[in-house]
């Protein structure tokens, strides 16, 4: 598998000079969003059905859209695999939950690979058959809670990073413009342009909900909202054309998902292409793609 890394860096003048572009992000939209993410895990915890899943995992994929926590603290780089591994495991994981809930040992023991404590892995559990059974229930209550815990980590590590006194303005704008880049590359090659069988979410029919997720987190890092963001900033650094013609985009995206997987494919590469290209050329970023293996 190959990940694309993005590390792009470019400097321009900070227009909020008390609050920077990634505190309002963080506090704004990546907190937020994983506040509501607990909420709903632990909502699902209450009650094991197809609405409370899926109002989980529409938020939890916002999270992972654009999580910056690996970037601010190196201890949280793998925290993303540890509560989902959708295009990140070679193995089959399906037939290994089944195992897991066939097996006598007790959920703590059972569920001994991080793998098996995901979503992917609650996913099976819940919706393998229309039946939630006993052991199914502990194995999922033993693996939402895993999830909720992971998800507290990242929420400790934006607190965290909110209360620190220096802040590097250029490290920052990159690192939000690589996010950006970032989701839009991993929607249009991992989620639409796959065959069904290697679709994301597909046992418990939340496919559609989970890409409208991360067109919306895109909504929240680049279009026009009351709070700072990529946005207003770009906006005011010499990018308000380019700017506008991304929030275009993706509002046409946004309208694709009602329309066939070619032209939502169509529509999130342009957008894709707005952000590396346009945004980049005016704001003038220096990018550089790495080609890495991945696991």
């Amino acid at each position: 598998m190959k990940k694309i890394i993005l590390l792009v860096a470019f400097s321009f003048m900070t227009l909020f000079a008390k609050e920077t572009l990634l505190d309002s992000i963080l506090k704004n939209v990546s907190i937020v969003n994983v506040n509501n993410t607990i909420e709903n895990a632990k909502n699902l915890q209450k009650d094991y059905n197809a609405e409370n899943f899926k109002n989980f995992i529409i938020s939890w994929k916002k999270v992972e859209a654009f999580y910056f926590a690996g970037d601010i603290n190196e201890d949280y780089l793998d925290t993303p695999r540890y509560i989902d591994v959708f295009h990140n495991l070679k193995e089959n994981l399906n037939e290994q939950m089944q195992r897991v809930i066939n097996s006598n040992d007790k959920p703590q023991i059972a569920l001994f690979k991080h793998s098996f404590k995901t979503v992917n892995a609650l996913e099976y559990v819940l919706f393998n058959d229309k039946t939630l059974t006993k052991r199914e229930k502990e194995l999922a209550d033993e693996i939402t809670s895993t999830i909720i815990s992971n998800l507290e980590d990242i929420k400790s590590a934006y607190e965290e990073y909110l209360s620190r006194d220096k802040k590097d303005l250029q490290w920052e704008n990159g690192l939000v413009m690589n996010a950006l880049i970032s989701s839009t590359y991993k929607l249009k090659e991992w989620r639409i342009n796959v065959p069904k069988k290697e679709q994301e979410y597909i046992l418990s029919n939340n496919t559609y909900f989970a890409i409208a997720a991360i067109l919306e987190a895109n909504k929240e890092i680049i279009g026009d909202k009351s709070y700072k963001n990529f946005a207003n900033m770009a906006k005011n650094s010499g990018a308000k054309k380019e700017t506008l013609e991304a929030q275009t985009l993706l509002n046409n995206a946004i309208k694709s998902l009602q329309s066939n997987p070619k032209d939502l494919y169509n529509a999130v590469n342009k957008l894709h292409v707005s952000y590396f290209l346009s945004l980049i050329e005016q704001l003038s970023i220096t990018a550089k793609i790495l080609d890495a293996d991945g696991d």
